[in-house]
């Protein structure tokens, strides 16, 4: 690909001559990157970096010694050749080559959507035509059938660039040619509209579109960007880098950025289209004070804050820190998180401060901590393309998490065997060498027998373990029974696919565990993380190349928010808050000694609350009313505290319940850092002004520590703004394994991967690298099998798991505004069940259903799929108005208090006229 144009490499370099300048290549370097790694160039229409060779527009060809001419993006150089890419003669044929393009052509520019922005256009101008001379009848109506894609196939000019991105990037295979010569034509599927032919709206055709026959509708669509910021998707924890282009204060289109390291010019639906919440009109604009007669109404900054601030230190100083909490958020970057726990410490003096990761990943955070030594995974995203299996536990990333998802699926068209232990046939599963459709409940009992295989059969790594783990005999005897054939019936798998698969895994040269909310979502989620590492460290799958286990994060900044301390027993880089030494250096750093007791997590906060203990609450960038299990308790909880800040961008169900709403900022209108899924720490950069009033949600709280009396040190000058590299400053110096992070660094490489622990180190791609674990010897943890806090019965016969869909992230906060709504259907959750249990019911596709659990009961419709076993429902939670935490229990990991989400007994009946 163009990006590295003269790799290095120990093999014999290729040496050739181009326009008279002799060059020295790696090989497999094509002409034409060597042209442009020359600082050159040559036309192209077909040729794209991010794609292989295409070679059909012929734009590019070049002459070699001899006469022949061949296409310099697909004929790589060889040793001493001697090659023309530039003459009279070479110009003319390209100039005849084009010329047969734009007769067929409409050249309407100045009146074309993309007019400015085509490459057709420009390579045309290059070459001497006047593309925009030549009068032509207006374009039809472009094909509309999409809200992101409309095609307008007169502008087509057969390429294939689209056809290639769907393929070897995005890997769904929706678009194909059709006919030949001067009929063929680009179409989806067996020549069908885009969504019915599996098209997941990622957009690289679009990027890839050299002209406007795939383009994105927009009413700013002719308008040209004033000015184009890169900055990080605020949606899930890839940390795709994307290109924001504004105008007027307002942004134009996303696009991703062909540089971002995480991304690598791929993005999802969701990080190119659902921008639109930005500009939407129910964004919080200013401050909202509740009246007695329970509605809000505006006030200036001066007001909220001095009313949160008396509120909050009247609660303090009559009650105690301990009946205050702070809630922080994956939303937030880090500073932002640094600057919450730091507020919670220092002006409120508690450590009951926590974030979103309670109720997703803090098995994960905690099993590693323990394990390993540090609360994150050990590989880094590349190692996907390395490893020889990889195995997918309890994750769905093509939806989750798209990016990293099609990256997964290209691995596995490339032959890369995949192991999914998943109760749904999900797209993953479908590619799967091995399947294990685990019921929900007992993934411990399977990760028990994949162990038992693995130390009954000798496929231990014997050395590896003896050098660099302890506690084998306490595992082998915990696991001692839990065969294959225990774990079988339990689980509803077969007992020879688990044989199998431990076979596979610890055979294969470099194999890699990737877990997702299917494993920490339980009673018994941290057992479960504690499996799998014990699995990775048995057979020496850690610490290598294409090895690892490692945790598929949620939310944007949720691995971010807990290296930040916004957790109640740690401070930054997992600094035990009881540890001396680290609360003598916050003490020096902050000038109050930090409270040592662990605060409360979010659930023992919302308890609390419920018992009239905690008083006051400050909730920032989180929805708990709606995220949080057993709803009706989590709205008791809220209702009863005595003051209670929610700090939004929209009126969320949590800030509906507040006393003091505080208007906050998207990620796209704030400066920090995010740290993805695989410990990359990335820029954040603002592309717009936050509507209104609205305010970062660091300004925020740095504010509102200066209105109780104590500044936080976020300033450059005493009454200045809060400074986010600042911040960071203060971070690296408090956090060992920061101390090589800082702004001036990221600007100038894009990323630092943690750890990172001197200004001079280039930051951690592999964790543990060769065994050397960050505690000195990585820990084998018993894992004891027990069944889940809730089964079906007869009053209660079917099982509900809960999760996402590709369209929506986390509560919907940001996507139920954005057109992306459109894809996803109506707007309330919809119910699937498998066409089995349908029948049974007499229900069919669409019909309005009763679901209930020993909590409540919820109103949805029917969506029939065969991906589910018979027994089992699946609901995703992102509509308020479906209200699906209302049915979930508030079971939770013994070790973490992360909520049981994957298992809930219900009953499902149809809903009769009648009955409405």
């Amino acid at each position: 690909m163009d990006a590295l144009p003269f790799p290095t490499s120990e093999r014999a370099m290729i040496h050739a001559i181009l326009d008279g300048q002799p060059v020295e290549v790696a090989p497999g370097t094509t002409i034409l990157q060597a042209v442009r790694g020359l600082g050159g160039d040559l036309p192209t229409l077909c040729h794209s970096p991010l794609l292989p060779p295409g070679g059909n527009c012929r734009l590019c060809l070049v002459e070699r010694e001899g006469g022949a001419l061949v296409p310099a993006c697909a004929t790589a150089l060889l040793e001493g050749d001697r090659l023309i890419t530039r003459s009279p003669r070479l110009t003319e044929i390209r100039r005849g080559i084009l010329a047969l393009q734009l007769h067929r052509h409409p050249l309407a520019c100045l009146g074309c959507p993309v007019e400015g922005r085509c490459q057709l256009q420009r390579v045309a101008v290059e070459l001497g035509f006047t593309p925009f001379a030549r009068d032509r009848a207006p374009l039809p109506p472009p094909d509309a059938s999409h809200p992101f894609l409309h095609r307008q196939p007169e502008l087509c000019i057969d390429c294939g660039r689209c056809v290639r991105a769907c393929a070897h990037i995005q890997g769904q295979d929706v678009l194909g040619l059709a006919g030949r010569g001067d009929r063929q034509r680009v179409i989806a599927g067996a020549d069908q509209e885009l969504s019915p032919a599996g098209c997941v709206a990622c957009g690289q055709c679009l990027s890839q579109c050299p002209t406007g026959a795939l383009r994105e509708p927009s009413p700013l669509a002719g308008i040209v960007a004033e000015q184009t910021v890169i900055t990080t998707c605020g949606y899930c924890a890839v940390g795709c880098q994307l290109r924001v282009e504004t105008a007027g204060g307002r942004v134009l289109r996303i696009e991703p950025d062909p540089a971002g390291s995480a991304n690598r010019g791929h993005a999802c639906v969701k990080g190119r289209f659902g921008h639109g919440f930005v500009h939407h009109p129910e964004r919080l604009t200013t401050p909202l004070i509740r009246q007695p007669t329970g509605d809000f109404r505006e006030a200036s900054w001066a007001e909220a804050l001095a009313l949160v601030a008396r509120r909050l230190g009247a609660i303090r100083d009559r009650d105690g820190p301990g009946a205050l909490g702070v809630v922080s958020s994956a939303r937030c970057t880090n500073e932002e998180n640094f600057l919450l726990q730091k507020f919670a410490r220092v002006v409120l003096g508690t450590n009951n401060v926590d974030n979103c990761a309670r109720v997703c990943h803090s098995p994960s955070a905690f099993a590693l901590g323990e394990a390993l030594g540090t609360g994150a995974g050990t590989s880094s995203f590349e190692d996907v393309e390395r490893s020889t299996l990889l195995m997918i536990v309890g994750a769905n990333p093509t939806e989750a998490h798209p990016v990293l998802g099609a990256r997964i699926r290209q691995a596995a068209r490339r032959g890369t065997p995949l192991i999914v232990l998943d109760p749904r046939r999900t797209e993953l599963a479908r590619l799967a060498a091995i399947h294990l459709p685990v019921r929900p409940g007992f993934n411990v009992a399977v990760i028990n027998a994949l162990q038992w295989v693995v130390l009954e059969e000798g496929l231990m790594e014997a050395d590896f373990v003896a050098a660099h783990a302890e506690g084998l005999e306490a595992v082998r005897q915990a696991v001692a029974g839990c065969t294959p054939e225990w774990a079988a019936p339990l689980a509803g798998v077969e007992a020879a696919a688990i044989r199998q698969a431990a076979r596979l895994y610890a055979r294969s040269p470099a194999s890699q565990i990737l877990w997702g909310l299917g494993i920490t979502e339980s009673c018994y989620g941290t057992r479960a993380a504690f499996g799998l590492i014990n699995l990775a460290v048995l057979t020496g799958q850690v610490g290598r190349p294409g090895s690892g286990c490692s945790p598929i994060r949620g939310q944007n900044n949720v691995q971010g928010a807990c290296d930040m301390g916004a957790l109640p027993n740690v401070f930054s880089d997992y600094r035990p808050v009881s540890d001396e030494t680290a609360r003598r250096e916050h003490q020096e750093a902050w000038g109050v000694l930090p409270p040592a007791r662990p605060g409360l997590k979010i659930p023992d906060m919302l308890a609390a609350a419920r018992e009239g203990a905690l008083k006051g609450m400050y909730l920032v960038a989180q929805d708990l009313a709606q995220s949080d299990p057993d709803t009706h308790k989590v709205h008791q909880a809220l209702a009863n505290l005595e003051f209670l800040v929610v700090q939004e961008i929209f009126m969320s169900e949590s800030a509906k319940l507040a006393h003091v709403v505080l208007p906050g900022a998207s990620f796209l209108e704030k400066s920090g850092t995010f740290v993805n899924s695989d410990r990359r720490v990335q820029r954040v950069r603002p592309a717009v002004s936050s509507p209104g009033a609205a305010l970062a949600d660091g300004e925020i709280v740095h504010r509102l520590a200066r209105a109780m009396g104590r500044d936080l040190g976020a300033a450059a000058t005493p009454d200045g703004p809060m400074d986010p590299v600042r911040v960071m400053g203060e971070i690296a110096r408090l956090s060992p394994n920061w101390r090589g992070i800082s702004y001036d660094r990221l600007e100038a490489s894009g990323f630092l991967q943690w750890p990172c622990p001197a200004p001079d180190h280039p930051g951690t791609t592999l964790v543990h690298a060769g065994g050397e674990f960050i505690r000195g010897r990585a820990r084998l943890t018993p894992t004891p099998w027990h069944p889940p806090a809730e089964e079906p019965d007869a009053d209660y016969p079917f099982l509900l798991t809960t999760g996402r869909i590709l369209f929506h992230y986390n509560v919907g906060t940001m996507t139920r505004r954005t057109a992306i709504a459109q894809l996803a259907g109506a707007g309330e959750e919809r119910l699937r069940l498998h066409p089995a249990d349908a029948a049974a019911l007499g229900v069919i596709e669409g019909a309005r259903l009763r679901l209930s659990s020993r909590r409540g009961t919820v109103h949805v419709t029917a969506g029939l799929s065969d991906d589910l076993p018979r027994g089992m429902l699946f609901m995703a939670f992102h509509h308020p108005k479906t209200r699906t935490n209302l049915l979930v229990g508030d079971a939770s990991d013994e070790y973490t208090r992360c909520p049981e989400y994957k298992v809930t007994a219900v009953r499902l009946e149809k809903v009769h006229t009648s009955d409405l």
